[in-house]
């Protein structure tokens, strides 16, 4: 059912999971074009910015951008903020990091002020993080840049997440690094680097869920760090801890306003779970079928989750699947290969991304060796049309 969706001989990708990567026409989907793809990326490198045409497979240049990385590509977003239709990639102004909004069509760009992470499908704000210090709290979510990261301070009070206004393009600190710290479970002076990563807005944009990670202050185990999760307001109002640290944390998604996935091991192993904003009600979700950890995403009618497994330890092999909450059905619906270079930064996770339909998913995939983008059609699943 999977099949390459972009053209070689360059690489295409498009990033993270969860985020539409389709214009509202669903003619062009978003991705990234380099060179290379088994290497971190430099301050030198760069990749073209655009969209690969659905019929042909065809990459259009749009821009380009050195604030990117394998993993999450450069955080590209569809946006329509009464401006006509938008996308967003990130890019370096100098040493600072801002966002370009550019319109496919006359191609005429605008900068908005800091590096979007996360956007409201309901309200015109976007939350921005900062990638430039994540190239030093963790390199595979960071973008390279020349700063000394000596300045970077571990707790800092001037950084953490930012409410950007995608119609005017301006950006405000909304919650510190030190404010989620001092309110949680860890002690400031024995935290080392420590950061925010992965944010996502509910879908009607009035409540955000992020992690914050902190690696130890000591430096011989500077290899590790503790997540806990967090939700609070757009403007940093009700900040409220939902899995403190102590606990696994890794991949999430909103399921509606007020519940949300989660693979954790708040119920003493690691799976995934569902629960609701602040009431700690943890349960249970497709236990025995989806993997322990993994990329999850609700389909557009909140039918379906699809998600993908790390790929096999002896085979190199990622699954692509579906799981269907209602009756717990699961359906294989795809698997890619990665040679055993593909680990670690320069790995390839699967990264699902539902079409705004719900009729088809796209994956980033190094199944024949270069790093493509790949789609499952899902009208050719009978399960699938049966159960939908």
């Amino acid at each position: 059912m999977l099949r390459q969706f972009s053209n070689g001989p360059k690489n295409h990708f498009f990033g993270y999971y969860g985020i539409n990567p389709w214009d509202q026409s669903r003619t062009y989907h978003l991705a990234l074009e380099t060179d290379f793809h088994d290497s971190v990326p430099t301050i030198t490198d760069i990749a073209k910015v655009g969209v690969v045409h659905r019929e042909t497979g065809d990459f259009i240049p749009l821009a380009s951008t050195s604030a990117f990385n394998l993993q999450q590509g450069s955080m590209m977003h569809w946006i329509n903020v009464g401006l006509e239709e938008e996308f967003t990639y990130n890019d370096w102004e100098g040493d600072r990091l801002v966002s370009r909004a550019i319109n496919p069509e006359t191609r005429a760009s605008r900068t908005i002020e800091g590096a979007v992470a996360a956007v409201s499908l309901s309200t015109p704000y976007a939350i921005g993080l900062n990638f430039a210090r994540m190239s030093v709290c963790r390199e595979v979510v960071g973008y390279a840049n020349r700063i000394d990261p000596v300045s970077w301070t571990a707790v800092p009070a001037e950084d953490g997440l930012f409410l950007i206004d995608l119609r005017d393009g301006s950006a405000e600190l909304v919650l510190s690094v030190a404010t989620v710290i001092d309110q949680s479970n860890l002690v400031a002076s024995e935290c080392g680097l420590t950061w925010f990563n992965h944010v996502m807005f509910n879908p009607s944009g009035s409540r955000i869920f992020f992690f914050c990670r902190s690696r130890p202050a000591d430096a011989s185990t500077i290899a590790g760090f503790q997540t806990s999760l967090w939700t609070v307001n757009p403007d940093g109002t009700d900040l409220q801890c939902q899995i403190p640290f102590g606990h696994k944390i890794s991949h999430f998604a909103w399921r509606d306003d007020q519940r949300m996935l989660m693979s954790t091991s708040i119920l003493d192993r690691m799976q995934f779970i569902e629960f609701t904003d602040n009431k700690h009600d943890f349960e249970p979700v497709g236990d025995g079928k989806l993997p322990k950890d993994g990329h999850a995403c609700y389909s557009p009618d909140g039918r379906w989750l699809v998600c993908d497994t790390y790929p096999d330890r002896h085979t190199r092999a990622s699954t692509l699947m579906l799981y269907h909450l209602a009756t717990g059905e699961k359906i294989v619906i795809g698997s890619s290969f990665a040679e055993p270079k593909f680990t670690g930064a320069v790995r390839c996770d699967l990264h699902p991304r539902w079409s705004p339909d719900g009729k088809s998913v796209t994956i980033d995939s190094v199944d024949r060796g270069d790093r493509q983008i790949y789609m499952a059609d899902l009208s050719q699943s009978e399960s699938f049309l049966r159960l939908s």
